[in-house]
């Protein structure tokens, strides 16, 4: 199941690989429900500049992708392809705070670093564009080879300046998801349209869902946390090579001194059931970041 669910992944790996990176760490939480933690960042240039430009660019060229099947991106003319995109564009809310480029962050890493692919376009669910989406920010299928276990991996994305309110927010959000119906409503809402698949496959990923293998179903949550790190100040003044020269080490510091603070919510987390993978995106500003998608995905 793994290499059939890998054939319908979207986004290129080559692309991940131009945009991210990550640090290798040893640091782990040991409050229930288990829980990665990932350490992401946006590369940077020769000069030591993050690209977020680029990746916001990189991001807009995913819109259909994340936003239409496959089956109606199929053998499109080239003005049928255009028409396309801009359809794509206009699902997208044209607001300074808006949430929606969280939710393409994390469908982009969700595919390219767990390769668990998209199998809910909820972009297609809203009918009021202007407005926030319900629920989680997008689900995703992955089959664990080794503990011959399938994933529903529910997606959460928080860009905030503050590290701390953006770690609040995503809890508070998930807590809510999980004690509502809408979270029942998602698994059936992709159950019965996932068809990118054969019959005979999406008949076997419904006997993990609510048949006779359920018992090797599991439902893991998946939280992009996007903030301010205030040591990107070192690249405007005269800490700026010293910065760039540690960064890794400074990034795991970073993360071992906000490992208290995962552990404090993970305690508190009522649904000791699931599985969390923590992505961390420091940026040195998300408000640039955001703004600099919009007019990537505007013109």
């Amino acid at each position: 199941m793994q290499r059939t669910l890998k054939e319908i992944l979207e986004v290129q790996r080559s692309d991940y690989d131009a945009n991210f990176s990550h640090v290798e760490h040893q640091i782990t939480c040991d409050e229930p429900p288990k829980a990665t933690i990932r350490l992401h960042y946006v590369k940077a240039d020769a000069s030591g500049e993050p690209r977020c430009k680029q990746l916001a660019r990189a991001l807009v060229r995913y819109i259909t992708h994340y936003c239409f099947l496959a089956e109606r991106r199929k053998d499109l003319s080239e003005t049928d392809r255009n028409e396309m995109f801009m359809r794509a564009r206009d699902l997208f809310r044209v607001a300074e705070q808006t949430g929606q480029v969280g939710e393409l962050l994390i469908y982009f890493l969700l595919e390219t670093v767990l390769g668990a692919p998209q199998v809910l376009k909820k972009m297609l669910m809203t009918t009021n564009p202007k407005e926030e989406r319900k629920g989680s920010d997008g689900v995703h299928l992955r089959w664990d080879e080794s503990a011959e276990v399938l994933d529903i991996i529910f997606a959460e994305s928080k860009l905030y300046s503050s590290f701390s309110q953006a770690l609040s927010d995503a809890f508070k959000s998930v807590d809510g998801f999980h004690e509502s119906r809408t979270k029942a409503h998602e698994i059936n809402a992709f159950t019965s349209g996932f068809s990118v698949l054969s019959p005979q496959l999406q008949e076997k990923i419904v006997s993990y869902i609510e048949g006779e293998n359920t018992s090797k179903c599991r439902h893991t949550q998946a939280c992009l946390i996007g903030f301010d790190w205030d040591e990107y100040k070192c690249l405007r003044d005269n800490r700026r090579a010293e910065f760039i020269k540690t960064f890794d080490a400074r990034y795991r510091n970073w993360a071992a001194g906000v490992r208290d603070s995962l552990n404090l919510k993970l305690q508190a987390c009522k649904h000791k059931h699931l599985m969390f993978e923590f992505f961390m995106l420091p940026f040195e500003s998300v408000e640039k970041f955001r703004n600099w998608f919009l007019i990537e995905l505007t013109g």
